[in-house]
């Protein structure tokens, strides 16, 4: 549906529409409840069920989120060739499908040449961190030193006479006999489930590969037919809900839609740039590791709030084993790096699309990420967005159908609200005051007014018709 395309329904106000609705209300709410009921008795089956179920969507649910990934890329390069393809075209159709195909095909080629090059980057990284080089040692070869270093601290503390010694000797003995037992009578019964739980892990690998695979191929089929699967969606809107709610779910939609699209995007491009700059600050510091970390750096920024922890202290433990002094400023530089973050970068490129408050930022990471792990951490915030837009909407119109104020500062203070008459708030006019029955009449009236079809269109489709049935 084009944008701004009006869509006019013809009205049936009969009775029995009326109670044909209360009895599909009342028969919803009866299979309500027994779902309800049948969850709560049979919840092990249904568990197990919805598990079948979401393994068998996962390659869905994998290709609908590398779709809404890769669109905002993708509208970028497509409006760029429409306006070089559109003045030359012939039929414009064509041209269209074209742009299509071409943008889907350039996004595809550069989020795969940045995995690769990432990757290609990382491998030599990490195996030159693991094993060292000539003129570097690896963890390989710092990992003794520091635990020949750490035992021989354990052994000047034990050989002290003072009762931290007498403990930490005792500690260390129990920790030692335990490790023995468990070696020597309980580590042979355990392997059996160790080899089923690798070979567990290798076949689950693959399946993961598999639905991303299989992912990728439903993605692709999604961004080129993405406005007609929108246009079954709303199709489906409007024939279930009145005009005025389809209308509203519509927007709701859309402006969910627009959070998502730019805390996403701006969290990535935010954690991009954390990343290139973590890597220069580390290259001006000659801090080992700087790859590496720098790419942990920017992939767990992504995650709000805790993404910065859980980055920066393996990072910090990885550079201490090979150099205390530089883990110190690298700590300090982590620090510097994620405030300057926090107070302008992230405020400038997500700006406003988020509108939560740090609070509510904290709640959606630990709630949602408790609830569905780290992709509830990812979009735990802007899904509390939109519940919390949702909320704030709906609050507002029953506020203003009620004949009071929507501004949050003047009920700080307030204690009770006027029982007896009723304030129409304008803010471009006085407040005006309204009996109940008078607001509630001159509702009506505003109801009956927006909800009145355009005259001249009637008679202009009306027209239209009957020059079609003559033809």
């Amino acid at each position: 549906m084009e944008s701004g395309k009006v869509i006019r329904e013809r009205r049936n106000d009969s009775p029995w529409k009326k109670y044909g609705g209360y009895g599909v209300t009342a028969f919803l709410v009866i299979v309500g409840a027994v779902l309800i009921i049948f969850i709560f008795l049979r919840f092990d089956e249904f568990t197990e069920v919805l598990s079948k179920v979401f393994k068998a969507l996962s390659p869905v649910i994998i290709g609908i989120v590398f779709a809404y990934l890769m669109n905002p890329l993708m509208n970028v390069f497509e409006n760029a060739m429409k306006r070089v393809f559109y003045k030359h075209a012939r039929k414009i159709t064509r041209a269209k499908k074209m742009c299509r195909v071409l943008s889907l095909i350039l996004t595809m080629v550069i989020l795969i040449s940045f995995i690769s090059v990432i990757i290609y980057m990382l491998i030599p990284e990490l195996t030159d961190t693991v094993m060292g080089t000539e003129t570097t040692e690896g963890l390989v070869d710092i990992l003794p030193k520091q635990s020949e270093n750490l035992k021989e601290w354990l052994q000047d503390v034990l050989n002290r006479d003072s009762k931290i010694s007498e403990f930490a000797r005792e500690a260390f003995e129990k920790a030692a006999n335990y490790l023995e037992d468990f070696v020597n009578n309980r580590f042979i019964h355990y392997t059996s489930d160790i080899l089923s739980y690798i070979a567990s892990g290798v076949w689950s690998v693959f399946g993961i590969v598999y639905d991303i695979v299989i992912g990728i191929v439903f993605s692709i089929y999604i961004l080129l037919s993405k406005e007609t699967f929108a246009g079954h969606a709303k199709k489906i809107v409007f024939s279930l809900f009145k005009r005025r709610r389809a209308n509203a779910i519509v927007r709701i939609t859309k402006q969910c839609h627009g959070k998502f699209t730019g805390a996403i995007t701006g969290k990535i491009v935010d954690s991009i740039i954390i990343g290139v700059l973590c890597f220069i600050g580390m290259m001006v510091m000659d801090i080992p590791y700087r790859l590496l970390v720098s790419v942990i750096i920017a992939v767990t920024n992504v995650i709000p709030f805790f993404g910065p922890y859980i980055g920066g202290v393996p990072t910090a433990f990885l550079i201490l084993c090979a150099d205390p002094v530089k883990a110190l400023y690298f700590v300090i530089f982590i620090i510097v790096l994620q405030q300057f973050d926090c107070n302008f970068l992230d405020p400038k490129i997500v700006g406003g699309s988020i509108g939560l408050s740090p609070f509510w930022v904290l709640f959606s990471c630990v709630v949602f990420g408790a609830l569905f792990g780290l992709p509830g951490m990812l979009l735990g915030v802007p899904g509390m967005a939109c519940v919390y837009m949702i909320v704030k909407e709906t609050t507002e119109y029953r506020l203003k159908r009620r004949g009071l104020r929507t501004d949050t500062d003047y009920y700080i203070d307030a204690d009770s609200v006027d029982e007896q008459e009723m304030v129409l708030v304008d803010p471009k006019l006085e407040p005006v005051k309204f009996t109940p029955d008078e607001y509630e009449k001159k509702i009506h009236e505003e109801e009956i007014i927006n909800d009145e079809p355009d005259e001249e269109n009637d008679e202009h489709e009306s027209d239209e018709s009957e020059e079609h049935k003559k033809k």
